[in-house]
């Protein structure tokens, strides 16, 4: 084993390990050797030649990566040291993590490196260090970095094991031989406790799941009054009570889905099974019909096992929704898209706020129920609005200031809004937000003015997610991806899921269009939509991922062909420029070079409005309309997952987002002649004759 001159350091022989060492050696030429058998040796040479030079070759390689990447660590701490120089600590820290997207574990590493390892840059690119190593560095204490910087210095190599070692010798040769030995048996003893509190723990979490998966289905408050139920509950509550102790603050001191809270629920829960009181316990409130006892819920969650939901127990109707039904107000409605989403989903809309007078009377004219606000959003105070308790805030702000073909002006553009959804939720202060747009607005020159909106709701006491989707993962025929901005009160946050994508509900423009393409004559309609349904779709690899054609984000203010998508509109077999009166004739379809265009109905269709929602307005502000909206089974979807976070209701959004389909069911057809049929014919001497 080599030594490191000076160091004193024991090296790991795994880490001292140099290809170079078994690198062949080159022996005398065969003809100077005398008395062997030198066909054996060239061939075991030869053998080993390209085995050493595959080993020589790699380790160039990965040296020369490993160096790459130390590179990047210290250059990356060097901006990140600019970055602190013109703001506070807190303010890089909150940058880094939502503008540059960096993990919460690498924050502190790069904004403390200019403190701790400042002036030490070539020491570590000589050591080719990693990024746990830096970490390592940083967490230490000034005598432990010293000798660790030292010995890299001379040319060890060093490893977080060898880290951690240095500062345990360290921290021991300040302690006396007998406060050595009382911490380490002190250790001994600690980890012993450990080992039987986990089996414990473990048994306790094994005979808790078993108890809670016998009684949770009983409907029948006599049967969980049983002496075995009683018994065992008392038992169980003890080792809870030794675990998590007896004194717990009552609900509705504890916010909402807590952990708090769902320790204080499960003891609520042994402690009514153990008295038999469960059943007539006031403190729960009430839960929704068919649903689990909430107490048994956080009870089974505590054994480490969430439980199973039964399909029966999901809510797939529309009826069983929650009563009250959800409140939300909206902003920049449009002409309803996401508003008509919302409300399949559930929710009853208190007010629509909407500028454009077109889309407002849209809006009036569908539902004349609806309280709709023809204002500037701007200029409206919505503090009223916090005495309501609204659950949700939602709206598609305008997406032009992130847009291509709005310029991408983000914040500079008059036409933002974002800063005004923030002062809105600021004001209302709902149980959640809602709020979509283009992929532009995630583009880096606008990161600044997304980090202050996250900024701001957090401050306002939000958890807020951004997710990508897609409006053809929920049934539209459109490949429309879109950002959306969702937040939750802290109390609710972790129980929000992005709803599941649903590939098997794919929809193709041919299925789609087919009665409005063929509305006027055209008598090839149906082959025009065979060809769209069966068309392949083929990723970037040229590998076939589904079949059926769907629409590009096609719809524009002006109805106009978007850059670069001639050629996709061919692919597609229809033509988006311009806006025809009707549905093409066999006429118009008998020339030279026909394709379809789409009238405002189809456009209508794709981004999934009803057929019998009225636009008010000419072609170019029906279009607009039609173009600016959020597809409703989008919307649907989503507002479905806040409802089911708000509620702590398990929801089937499928069922609810496609109430109208059943499957299909396999009947066993009865026989073509029935028995007692059969018996009749064996009694009947004529039609044996016959």
């Amino acid at each position: 084993m080599r030594k490191v001159a000076g160091a004193g350091l024991h090296q790991n022989p795994a880490s001292d390990f140099n290809v170079d060492s078994i690198l062949p050696i080159r022996l005398p030429a065969p003809q100077h050797l005398s008395g062997y058998d030198t066909s054996a040796m060239n061939s075991g040479e030869l053998n080993m030649y390209p085995k050493a030079e595959a080993l020589a070759a790699a380790k160039k390689r990965i040296i020369e990566l490993q160096s790459q990447m130390t590179d990047r660590i210290l250059k990356l701490a060097a901006e990140v040291a600019k970055l602190i120089e013109v703001v506070s600590e807190r303010e890089a820290r909150e940058f880094l993590r939502v503008t540059c997207n960096m993990p919460s574990s690498e924050l502190s590493t790069y904004v403390k490196f200019s403190d701790k390892l400042a002036g030490r840059e070539d020491v570590l690119d000589k050591a080719r260090v990693s990024l746990p190593v830096v970490r390592a560095l940083i967490s230490a204490d000034d005598e432990v970095r010293t000798e660790i910087l030292e010995r890299m210095d001379i040319g060890a190599r060093i490893s977080t094991n060898d880290i951690s070692a240095i500062r345990k010798r360290l921290k021991e040769a300040r302690l006396t031989p007998t406060e050595v030995m009382a911490v380490r048996n002190g250790r001994l003893t600690a980890a012993a406790g450990r080992r039987n509190g986990a089996g414990a723990a473990s048994m306790f979490q094994y005979r808790l799941h078993e108890f809670v998966h016998s009684i949770i289905e009983i409907r029948d408050a006599e049967d969980l009054r049983s002496d075995d139920i009683r018994t065992t509950a008392a038992d169980l509550r003890d080792e809870f009570e030794h675990l998590f102790g007896s004194d717990h603050q009552p609900l509705d001191k504890l916010k909402q889905n807590s952990p708090s809270r769902q320790i204080a629920m499960a003891h609520l829960a042994l402690t009514h099974l153990s008295e038999g009181t469960l059943a007539v316990a006031s403190e729960v409130g009430t839960w929704e019909h068919g649903a689990h006892h909430p107490w048994l819920v956080s009870l089974q969650s505590l054994s480490g096992r969430a439980g199973t939901i039964p399909s029966a127990s999901r809510i797939g109707k529309a009826a069983a929704l929650p009563h009250p039904r959800p409140t939300t107000v909206e902003l920049c409605a449009g002409a309803g898209g996401m508003a008509i989403g919302l409300e399949r989903a559930g929710f009853d809309h208190v007010a629509l706020v909407e500028s454009d007078p077109h889309a407002a009377a849209t809006l009036r004219k569908n539902r004349p129920g609806w309280t709709v606000i023809e204002d500037d959003l701007k200029t409206i105070d919505f503090r009223p609005y916090r005495l309501l308790d609204i659950d949700l805030v939602a709206g598609g702000l305008p997406c032009q200031p992130y847009s291509s073909e709005g310029f991408c002006l983000g914040k500079e553009d008059p036409r933002d809004l974002l800063p005004e959804g923030v002062r809105v939720v600021d004001e209302i202060r709902p149980r959640g937000f809602l709020f979509e747009n283009v992929e532009g607005i995630l583009h880096q020159k606008h990161s600044d003015h997304i980090a202050n909106a996250l900024r701001g709701f957090r401050k306002a006491g939000y958890r807020t997610e951004i997710h990508r989707v897609s409006a053809s993962d929920y049934g539209v025929a459109q490949v429309r991806r879109r950002v959306l901005i969702i937040g939750l009160r802290d109390d609710i946050a972790d129980a929000f899921r992005l709803p599941p994508a649903f590939p098997n509900r794919r929809e193709n423009i041919g299925d789609l269009l087919l009665d409005l393409m063929a509305a006027n004559g055209w008598t090839d309609a149906h082959e025009w939509a065979r060809q769209r349904r069966e068309q392949p779709v083929v990723n970037r690899d040229g590998d076939v991922v589904a079949y059926g054609v769907q629409a590009t984000t096609i719809v524009t203010g002006r109805g106009k062909r978007r850059r670069n998508e001639q050629e996709v509109q061919v692919a597609m077999g229809f033509d988006a420029t311009g806006v025809p009166e009707l549905a093409p004739t066999q006429e118009e379809a008998s020339k030279e070079g026909f394709m379809p265009s789409l009238t405002l109905r189809m456009r209508a269709r794709i981004q999934d409005f009803p057929d019998d929602w009225e636009f008010v307005g000419g072609k170019q502000a029906t279009a607009r309309q039609i173009g600016n909206a959020v597809p409703s089974k989008l919307a649907q979807a989503v507002g479905l997952s806040l409802i089911a976070a708000m509620r702590g209701l398990p929801l089937d959004h499928e069922a609810l987002v496609w109430p109208n389909t059943t499957d299909r069911l396999v009947i066993e057809p009865p026989p073509l002649v029935p028995k007692d049929l059969k018996v009749k014919l064996e009694k009947t001497p004529e039609l044996d004759e016959a």
